[in-house]
């Protein structure tokens, strides 16, 4: 403080104070950004502009696409597919309706059953698979789920031990379950008949 400057009723004078340096408001940043967006977007359209003139002549050049599967080859080879490895399905689905009647996971008599159960669904597999591979040109929906169905039966006993199934083990067998809805309805709209009645 410094003392009065003699003037009634000001009393004592204060130091003035030291303001910081001068700093930046950031207002200049927005603007930047806002440039920056500008030039980007016009390049952006300077490039597009360049390949809507090139687009024709790449055209001109380019060779006939392979014309695409009739649904009558499809529906035949889907018809072929399914005549071949329906007993196939329904061996699956006696073996698995088997084991499941055996009791639930962790029983005894399932996890006596198991050995066997993985043996008969590693054969079925290489089976199946051999009948896929030879129908599986084109790929269609009945060959892609066909096959997520062999490979999740697969899976599933990969890694099937005795005892309590773990989540995993329920998640493959009910995506195998889900898989074989494709196959199923295939071939019934088809008149095979896949389900093991």
């Amino acid at each position: 403080m410094y003392p009065s400057s003699g003037v009634p009723g000001t009393g004592p004078v204060q130091a003035p104070q030291m303001l910081p340096p001068h700093t930046r408001s950031g207002r200049g940043l927005p603007l930047g950004l806002a440039l920056a967006a500008v030039l980007l977007s016009t390049a952006a359209l300077v490039v597009a502009l360049i390949g809507l003139v090139r687009e024709p002549d790449q055209a001109s050049r380019a060779e006939p696409s392979p014309p695409a599967t009739t649904t009558a080859a499809t529906d035949l080879g889907d018809q072929a597919l399914c005549e071949k490895i329906a007993p196939l399905i329904k061996e699956s689905s006696r073996n698995k309706t088997d084991f499941t009647g055996l009791g639930e996971p962790g029983s005894p008599e399932r996890n006596a059953e198991v050995p066997s159960f993985v043996e008969k669904t590693q054969d079925w597999a290489s089976r199946a698979q051999k009948i896929l591979d030879e129908h599986a040109e084109p790929p269609r929906y009945l060959t892609r789920t066909l096959q997520r169905y062999i490979d999740d039966l697969r899976l599933f006993v990969d890694g099937l031990r005795p005892g309590p199934s773990p989540d995993s083990d329920r998640a493959i067998w009910t995506d195998g379950v889900a898989a074989l809805n494709g196959p199923l309805q295939v071939c019934a709209a088809l008149g095979v008949e896949l389900w093991q009645r």
